[in-house]
């Protein structure tokens, strides 16, 4: 139990040595590639459907938006509450 102590502990202490932090310096890209990047991972137009959907935070305020349109409701969850973007 002691010796498995000693070896977790030692493992940490040469992790976090500044010897073996240090490392190049991250590349840098100029701003045409940038912009082509950045114009090639922004959604387009129809490309993320459901971000158009009218999203309601209750259930109550999705319940009397459905009853007054006579419409369905769909409800969506997660584990532990709500899904991680846009609703």
């Amino acid at each position: 139990m002691v010796l498995r102590k000693m070896v977790c502990l030692l493992t940490l202490a040469l992790s976090g040595s500044p010897a073996l932090l240090r490392g190049a310096a991250p590349a840098t890209i100029g701003d045409v590639p940038f912009q082509a990047l950045h114009k090639l991972i922004t959604p387009r137009q129809g490309e993320s459907r459901w971000m158009e959907i009218d999203w309601y935070p209750t259930v109550w305020e999705a319940r009397k938006r459905a009853a007054a349109e006579g419409k369905p409701i769909f409800l969506m969850a997660g584990s532990g509450g709500a899904p991680a973007a846009g609703c």
